[in-house]
């Protein structure tokens, strides 16, 4: 499967394209080590600033079989609008004068500080892209575990996103897990920023000219320097064919179920014309490497220069995704 390279815009080229500060880029290069998601996933302005509106063929026109003097009714496409919703992830960074300007180096204190910050906004973020719930809580957008989280009631036959998710197996209460396939494209599964603002975390420093005044809570009041994060993300899966999920994966799963349940997701997904990658946790990883071992055209070989090297299942890209947790429910 040949995947895409860079025909596709990324979080990193967005800024790469809009950001006028090598500051803000470094943040989003940190953002991509942190997130593998955030890494492949193609990213677009929204075309709206409260979300991202698409259209979904809800009926096709059959036709109607004809015979002489037998007229025939008007048919025709039925279509339903959808609107994808975005959240918005917010920091502050808050020193102490006292403590920033310690030992003299105040930028690399803030920076330490800031540092902290945006990693645990991109493990925020990273977690809110496979489990994040818009009916949980209004102001987070919807994962993919959210959206593929219901076994087919007729296997594939069904025409809901049911038909790409199968099960590994597994029956361990809470204690589960599961590999996902998504087919990254702009008109099939994507991340968007909200229309008029810009791709990635932003960040604003609210004190450049130095440390202004603050309340302390009792009555006091003390010198800060204070930065301000935000970041403006959305999830949207236009095409539910593009992307499914391996569910119920404990620590009872064989080698051999594992592969056979993957081997059935790639045959459900449709991949063709975007960037599909697979997604896991290291311990199913492991899992999987130990079930394929010996086999070839598994791993890039020594003699291709990329560093580190890559593993592969079935020429489809292998990613670890740390956020992929080991105690999701049983899925029925």
């Amino acid at each position: 499967m040949q995947i895409v390279g860079n025909e596709v815009y990324t979080l990193l080229d967005y800024s790469k394209q809009f950001t006028e500060s090598g500051e803000e880029l470094a943040v989003a290069e940190v953002l991509t080590k942190k997130n593998p998601m955030i890494e492949d996933a193609v990213t677009i302005e929204s075309n709206s600033d409260a979300g991202h509106l698409y259209a979904v063929r809800t009926g096709i026109p059959e036709g109607t079989w004809r015979r002489a003097y037998k007229g025939i009714q008007p048919q025709k496409g039925q279509l339903k609008q959808v609107t994808e919703s975005f959240g918005t992830l917010s920091n502050l960074s808050i020193v102490d004068k006292l403590i920033a300007e310690k030992g003299g180096k105040v930028s690399q204190v803030r920076a330490g500080q800031a540092k902290t910050i945006i990693e645990g906004m991109a493990n925020t973020m990273g977690k809110t892209l496979l489990y994040g719930s818009h009916k949980k809580n209004e102001e987070q957008f919807t994962g993919l575990a959210s959206r593929y989280n219901v076994l087919p009631a007729n296997g594939f036959d069904q025409e809901d996103s049911s038909r790409n998710v199968v099960s590994a197996l597994g029956d361990t209460s809470n204690g589960c897990t599961s590999i996902y396939l998504v087919t990254w494209d702009t008109d099939k599964v994507f991340t968007f920023f909200p229309k008029g603002t810009k791709a990635g975390l932003q960040h604003e420093d609210m004190t450049p000219n130095g440390p202004h005044m603050i309340d302390d809570g009792n009555g006091g009041r003390l010198p800060v320097y204070e930065e301000y994060f935000e970041w403006k993300l959305g999830l949207c899966v236009q095409d539910w064919r593009y992307a499914g999920r391996v569910c119920n994966i404990d620590a009872d799963t064989t080698g051999a179920e594992l592969r056979a349940a993957l081997d059935e997701l790639m045959n459900r997904v449709d991949m063709g014309g975007g960037k599909p990658v697979l997604y896991m946790n290291k311990a199913t990883r492991f899992k999987l490497q130990q079930a394929i071992d010996g086999k070839s055209n598994v791993y890039f070989t020594k003699d291709v220069p990329v560093y580190p090297q890559v593993m592969n299942y079935n020429g489809l890209p292998v990613r670890v995704c740390d956020f992929i947790s080991s105690t999701e429910a049983v899925i029925s």
